[in-house]
């Protein structure tokens, strides 16, 4: 018996029962969050080994060709790593959910699809072959298209869904490619088979395959763009997206897999995907007005600084930041759920009141958004600049990470400070009713605030846990002391640019945030107009493709109506008449003669 699996049951279960809660629909968040309760007692179990086992369980499936097709999962640290990463939050975004989920009617659906999504994600934390990992991939996938979709009278969030879901079934199916190559290389989908054998030419092209599809789970350019429009989602689904389960899928199998990436030499394109994503998700972020797309931009600039640290082959460093990632953006959104609420559900930071009266809001987002920017001491100063330190050996990178250090300090305050501003024009300002944030949304921003700073302290720890990983831990994550003096010096210098602009409320700087230069800056028209005029293009090839098929339909159609009237006119000669046949005889004799002496001497 496979004892990882338990860690997925209690959800699954909760999530059925939950589901068919119909007359005491409002239990249902209690089911789901004993559920998670459990898988998290479960997980712990699990990592201080009081569930025993072998780090790699197999079950083995079924068998073609001499292939087997097994369910293996593992328990080695970086597998234990996503997994507690994914039990801790579960529980928290649960709570959460209890305040901002309103409507009871909504709930039994609400949890069933987050349980099952959650249970995805844990079920991928311990896969240990492509065949476990690719059926948790599609529930990701499945799920996520439901959860991000979950308003679905509302205009825009159908089309988000569609958007994303179409967008990870093209990285899918290339994944899907890459996957049967691999059991064609390899003649096994079990990672310590794949790991442990040479790169070949073929297995070059399943790597490229798997690693387009990672890109797109992960939201990489060029496939971002997803990303943002999934904020149409609920809050919480937000939070449990970005911090912990799907975007962090394909930055966890790439980790998994970095010894093959190294020894096919595919790190400089991770590392230039992963340099590009984060300028790009910086760009955006510093000019969008929605409070929560703003985040979705900064969160596709974390992980392309986790593919950065990938590509450098510092797998302490990316796993670091991957790690202390999970708190600060939770928190970050628990807070934009907390201020939507308390203005009335309003996105547009410039139309958003923020007050200090009620401290553990805004402090708690206060300490995410300072950790956001790398400062120190709290944990995203260590994860940051442990991919900073890593890539002080190439100084173009280095450079290029610097100034989106900068960025981020900018747009994170900004975000933070434009609707906290001492006056620009009171006429847009909503109404502040803190009182409506029930304290099940502030007791979980609390306990992801004392995380943030607590991840700072264990900053030794989990590298310590991580570097016995072989050959893919390429020592530590030192952070190097002039690169914690250059980056704190210009998060600083964000924050009190920030502060200048924004905070003070300086007419000529926000008065129209979005022309000119900021225009050039929020690249995310471009790059869609880019997915339309691609759209547009294959859809024109559909079309000439299809109008060649229609014509070639009906020259046959044609050709077959052409001769069945001469089949008909042939029938008719068949009359009996002596006469009919001497002229048929005739006609044939006179056609054959032409053939065999004026075609023949042609």
């Amino acid at each position: 018996m496979m004892i990882d699996i338990a860690v997925v049951i209690p959800l699954v279960v909760a999530a059925f029962a939950g589901l068919f809660m119909r007359d005491n629909e409002h239990k249902a968040k209690y089911v789901a969050l004993g559920g998670s309760v459990a898988s998290l007692a479960i997980a712990l179990a699990m990592l201080f080994n009081v569930l025993p086992g072998p780090p790699v369980q197999t079950f083995q499936w079924f068998t073609i060709a001499n292939i087997a097709f097994n369910i293996t999962t593992s328990t080695l640290p970086l597998n234990m790593l996503l997994l507690m990463i994914v039990a801790v939050m579960t529980p928290l975004v649960f709570i959460y959910s209890i305040g901002f989920m309103e409507i009871p009617s909504e709930q039994p659906r609400f949890y069933f699809e987050m349980c099952i999504f959650a249970a995805a994600m844990m079920l991928f934390a311990i896969s240990y072959s492509f065949i476990t990992m690719f059926i948790a991939w599609e529930m990701l996938g499945i799920t996520s298209y439901l959860l991000i979709g979950f308003w679905y009278r509302k205009d825009n969030a159908p089309t988000a869904a569609r958007k994303a879901i179409t967008t990870i079934l093209i990285g899918d199916i290339l994944m899907l490619m890459g996957i049967l190559l691999i059991g064609v290389v390899y003649h096994s989908f079990d990672f310590q088979v794949v790991l442990a054998t040479p790169v070949q030419t073929a297995s070059v092209v399943a790597l490229l395959l798997i690693l387009l599809g990672a890109f797109t789970k992960s939201a990489q350019f060029p496939f971002h763009e997803w990303l943002s429009d999934a904020m149409e989602g609920p809050t919480p689904v937000s939070a449990f997206l970005h911090s912990s389960t799907m975007v962090k899928a394909g930055v966890f199998l790439i980790a998994l897999l970095l010894p093959l990436y190294e020894s096919a030499g595919l790190l400089p394109l991770i590392l230039a995907i992963g340099l590009i994503s984060a300028i790009i998700g910086a760009s955006n972020a510093i000019t969008e007005r929605h409070i929560k797309k703003i985040l979705a931009y900064s969160t596709i600039e974390d992980l392309g600084l986790m593919f950065v640290a990938l590509g450098l082959n510092a797998l302490p460093a990316a796993m670091l930041l991957f790690f202390v990632q999970t708190f600060y953006k939770a928190l970050l959104f628990f807070g934009a759920g907390s201020l939507m609420k308390a203005n009335a559900e309003e996105e547009d930071i410039y139309k958003l009141c923020c007050s200090t009266k009620n401290k553990l809001v805004f402090y708690t987002t206060a300490i995410a958004a300072v950790s956001i920017a790398g400062i120190f001491p709290l944990s995203g100063f260590f994860g940051k600049g442990a991919v900073e330190s890593a890539a002080m050996g190439n100084i173009a990178v280095y450079a290029m990470l610097l100034v989106v250090e900068f960025a981020t300090s900018i747009y994170i305050f900004r975000w933070l400070f434009i609707p906290m501003r001492k006056s620009y024009d009171d006429s847009i300002i909503t109404k502040l009713s803190y009182g409506a944030i029930p304290k099940s949304m502030t007791a979980p921003a609390v306990v992801l605030a004392g995380a943030v700073i607590s991840a700072s302290l264990l900053y030794q720890s989990v590298i310590s846990y991580i570097t016995p990983l072989g050959a893919a831990a390429q020592g530590s994550a030192p952070i190097s002391l002039a690169d914690a003096i250059i980056a704190n010096v210009l998060a600083l210098a964000g924050l009190c640019t920030a502060y200048y602009i924004y905070r003070l409320g300086h007419r000529r700087f926000i008065a129209n945030p979005n022309k000119n230069l900021f225009a050039a800056m929020y690249n995310s028209t471009i790059v869609n107009a880019a997915y339309l005029r691609i759209v547009r293009s294959v859809g024109a090839v559909a079309a000439a493709l299809s109008a060649l098929d229609f014509a070639f339909d009906a020259s046959i159609y044609a050709l077959g109506t052409a001769f069945t009237k001469a089949g008909y006119l042939a029938r008719r000669m068949v009359n009996g008449q002596v006469n009919s046949y001497a002229l048929a005889f005739v006609v044939g004799f006179a056609a054959l003669l032409f053939v065999v002496f004026v075609i023949g001497i042609a």
